[in-house]
């Protein structure tokens, strides 16, 4: 039923089977998240539940309005149901009740489906939305802890960099850059779900302490990681629009850089020698972990190359 929500709302040209498709997305969603019974998933189930209720009402009521003309409020209601903006309050703490697999699905796939919707309605204030996300985003990141809560920041602050993107024109840029962007979030999920990592001091004793921080530095588009390039990819995209806006973004983009940094920082110095970060096994059973990380290098040095062609 997961995979039918989007084929419903992608195929559909009637709004109305637009909604049902979303409704399908969300009742589906809901029963991956309550695999597991416990008061945690109780209280994130209801969350999401009554949040994306909120906003389908919103959704079926512009729809018998007949609010097809207002761009905007269709943008505050769709960004409303995925947490871009200020809107944000709901994701962080839902993707902190959730275990990695749904917070996964949450940060990528359940935004799929609004932003296809939201490339319909590019307005003047999608550029308010992508601020508000890109700042929030930053805010949010700071001395943060929980490493779910600071990659729901982080994927709010990516939030703002994809309707920066739409917002110039980027029709199928914004795809690519959410395509890559799953890509170098499943290399950071990955490692933390193999070492059982639920906080940053979990992770100072971890064995697989230095691919989590090329993984990390890769989400905060370091170079030549594969996170540069989404961001260079952006700003190539941006540059064409307005100067102005590349410096801002820039600017921004150095911000959550420092923030990742000093996160690394303090996980690249904690721990004892025994688990110090240059201790690298490599077994059967993480083979497959060590060899997605260095795919995940090795792709952004080639997309690198490829662009400098």
């Amino acid at each position: 039923m997961y995979m039918v929500s989007f084929i419903v709302t992608m195929s559909s040209d009637d709004w109305f089977l637009v909604w049902v498709g979303l409704e399908i997305n969300m009742l589906s969603f809901l029963v991956l998240m309550f695999r597991r019974c416990s008061l945690k998933i109780i209280e994130s189930c209801l969350k999401y539940f009554f949040i994306q209720s909120l906003g389908s009402a919103l959704f079926i009521s512009m729809f018998y309005l007949n609010y097809y003309e207002m761009g905007y409020m269709w943008l505050i209601m769709l960004s409303y149901k995925i947490g871009a903006g200020p809107f944000f309050y709901w994701f962080p703490s839902l993707c902190s009740g959730v275990n990695w697999l749904i917070c996964y699905f949450l940060m990528i796939f359940q935004k799929f489906l609004p932003l296809l919707l939201i490339s319909m309605f590019v307005c003047w204030f999608m550029w308010l939305m992508a601020w508000m996300s890109l700042l929030m985003g930053i805010f949010g990141s700071f001395n943060q802890n929980n490493i779910k809560q600071l990659l729901g920041y982080s994927s709010i602050h990516h939030l703002g960099w994809i309707y920066m993107i739409g917002m110039n024109n980027g029709e199928i840029f914004w795809l690519l850059y959410l395509m890559l962007y799953s890509v170098v979030l499943l290399s950071v999920v990955i490692l933390l779900i193999k070492g059982e990592v639920i906080n940053f001091i979990k992770m100072y004793s971890s064995e697989y302490k230095l691919l989590f921080i090329l993984s990390m530095l890769s989400m905060a588009g370091l170079p030549p990681l594969l996170g540069f390039y989404l961001k260079w990819m952006a700003l190539l995209i941006i540059i064409e629009f307005s100067k102005l806006y590349l410096m801002m973004m820039v600017l921004v983009s150095v911000v959550m850089l420092y923030i990742y940094m000093r996160i690394l920082y303090d996980i690249f110095m904690g721990g004892s020698m025994k688990n110090s970060w240059f201790s690298w096994k490599l077994s059967k059973y993480n083979i497959f972990v060590d060899i997605y990380s260095i795919m995940g290098i090795m792709m952004g040095m080639f997309v690198g190359i490829y662009m400098l062609m």
